[in-house]
């Protein structure tokens, strides 16, 4: 919940209209309450393993409110998704690599690892080919 009016900076309680300058803050607060519904879909879409959905929803919840919470999850699932893409390279298990890295494809540009297992990937599927 926003704490101060962002036209004004009058501290805010609970209302929807700032008591100060009259600015209604109702669509300010639809946007917060859907970056945390984001967030929560990812949370949940990350322990359910649904690498697609968990990078999509923490996008979407990072473009609505950039929160520290936000950004703790994304770079926590990055991590997790950079150890088990390693994991997958080390077993020679391309493919999937490629897949779970195309399931990330919304976040990828913020990891400048997994652009890089990107490069690589692509790297060993070519030599494999020849």
């Amino acid at each position: 919940m926003i704490e101060r009016c962002p036209c004004c900076n009058a501290q805010l309680k609970q209302a929807t209209t700032c008591p100060r300058c009259r600015a209604d803050l109702n669509d300010i607060i639809l946007v917060e309450q859907a970056a945390q519904y984001y967030l929560s879909d990812a949370i949940t879409a990350m322990l359910n393993n649904d690498v697609e959905k968990t990078s999509l929803a923490i996008n979407q919840s990072l473009k609505l409110k950039k929160t520290e919470m936000g950004l703790v999850v994304r770079e926590f699932f990055i991590q997790q998704q950079n150890k088990l893409i390693l994991d997958l390279l080390t077993q020679t298990q391309l493919l999937e690599a490629k897949r779970r890295l195309y399931d990330l494809r919304s976040i990828i540009s913020y990891s400048k690892e997994l652009q890089q297992l990107n490069l690589f990937t692509d790297y060993l599927l070519l030599r494999k080919k020849y």
